[in-house]
């Protein structure tokens, strides 16, 4: 759970939904703070700020945390203030998500799928999901959202009526 006293690593591109709203969003929206390694994502700048600013949050696709954990100077990196972080953009190998909970101390990962219509990601795990579903699944849509397997309907849906129109959300 992401909180006031949080550091964030982003190392994940602002042009895409990922870094730019869940990047951002997240942490301004719980007072974290809000770190990019650097300009375009390196694997032992990414390391290197995790060590030295004691980050407790990190994001990433599956090919970043790959490159880390086999960068040849990952042994050499403490990451135990670590502690949640995000994973999305990509499908991963389960024997990656072990390690990324495992050697990179995000035992609390959680998984993301992201689409640029649902900006940027629906649906998620949760911190609360079992460990097996994490590996598993990609978590359940957020309210108020419904999610459909349109292959096993072996047809299209039927169209849902209209909804009522809501009043506009307060700032």
């Amino acid at each position: 759970r992401w909180a006031s006293g949080s550091r964030d690593r982003v190392p994940v591109p602002l042009l895409h939904c990922f870094g730019c709203v869940i990047g951002t969003l997240a942490g301004a929206g719980t007072g974290a703070t809000i770190g990019l390694p650097a300009p375009t994502f390196s694997p032992l700048a990414t390391m290197q700020a995790v060590q030295q600013e004691a980050c407790t949050t990190l994001y990433g696709v599956p090919a970043m945390f790959i490159a880390e954990l086999n960068h040849l100077e990952f042994p050499r990196f403490d990451l135990s203030s670590l502690r949640t972080g995000i994973m999305a953009g990509a499908p991963f190998p389960v024997e990656v998500m072990k390690r990324v909970q495992h050697d990179i101390h995000l035992s609390r990962v959680l998984i993301a799928y992201g689409q640029t219509e649902t900006s940027p990601v629906n649906p998620q795990t949760t911190t609360d999901h079992p460990r097996a579903k994490q590996l598993d699944t990609v978590g359940r849509p957020a309210p108020p959202l419904d999610t459909q397997l349109l292959a096993q309907l072996r047809a299209a849906p039927p169209v849902a009526p209209p909804a009522p129109p809501r009043p506009p959300a307060h700032s």
